[in-house]
């Protein structure tokens, strides 16, 4: 009550300090407190409580800053993701030995068909021409989530001639009487193969690759024969070998001694 007192007595001297100096005079109902701003005194100044459209404008400034604030810190935390993803990429590309092995992911197909058969008359006793194609994908992943347009994937297309057969210094043939002779065949083996050659055929890079494993294909080439498939070529022709075997021998004999004969034995590797 004493502040409004105080003010209101500011407010009429500044009244009558004006009244004075222009020669106005103060209407009775005027309850404005306002001065005349023509040459008026510069600390009469219009009383009252303070504007609160102000205090408004200045809360919806705070309001705005506060978002804008929020939108730049999810901005570059997308950033920093974004640029951690593409130098954890780029390091990988560069030294791809950095790369876990639980972070690679590898796929090999091989598909491949006998397109002709040659009998011989040699300790090779078969041959094979064989083709075939063989794939590889490589592909590069974040943690436990793949990344898209990652992938590396490579066909070669492959032919050769396989040559099955046994080693001649392992025969064993022994006399068994009445011009019989027992003849002791050892296991059959891939021997060997000729003309061989190899060509891609297809060869994909997604987009983001670089920072996916080159593929060896040098490796891929040296995994057409395997083991497992030297065997597998062995033991789906192992009549035909057999046979094979018995004509080279019979023909040999029976062209010196028609009427020698002989029993064969075939031994085979363990396990089969």
């Amino acid at each position: 009550m004493r502040d409004r007192q105080r003010e209101a007595m500011a407010a009429l001297l500044c009244m009558i300090v004006e009244r004075k100096r222009t020669g106005e005079a103060v209407g009775a109902d005027d309850g404005s407190r306002r001065v005349s701003s023509s040459g008026g005194n510069p600390d009469c100044k219009t009383v009252g409580n303070p504007d609160g459209s102000a205090m408004r404008s200045g809360k919806k400034m705070k309001k705005l800053f506060k978002k804008q604030t929020t939108v730049m810190m999810v901005i570059a935390i997308v950033l920093s993701f974004v640029l951690g993803i593409c130098g954890v990429i780029g390091a990988f590309y560069a030294f791809p030995g950095l790369m876990p092995p639980s972070l690679r992911e590898k796929g090999r197909t091989d598909t491949q068909v006998i397109h002709s058969m040659q009998r011989t008359k040699e300790v090779s006793l078969l041959r094979l021409g064989v083709t075939g194609i063989i794939s590889r994908e490589n592909k590069s992943h974040f943690f436990s989530m793949e990344i898209p347009g990652s992938e590396r994937a490579q066909f070669i297309q492959y032919t050769f001639d396989a040559k099955l057969g046994f080693e001649g210094k392992d025969v064993v043939i022994k006399e068994a009487g009445d011009n019989t002779f027992d003849v002791a065949i050892p296991e059959f083996k891939f021997i060997g193969y000729d003309h061989p050659e190899y060509r891609i055929v297809v060869e994909q890079n997604g987009a983001l690759s670089f920072g996916t494993q080159q593929i060896d294909t040098l490796d891929m080439v040296n995994n057409i024969l395997t083991d497992k498939a030297k065997k597998e070529y062995v033991d789906s022709n192992r009549d035909i070998l057999e046979e094979q075997a018995k004509s080279f021998y019979t023909s040999i004999v029976q062209s010196v001694s028609p009427d020698t004969k002989l029993n064969f034995t075939f031994q085979q590797a363990e396990g089969d």
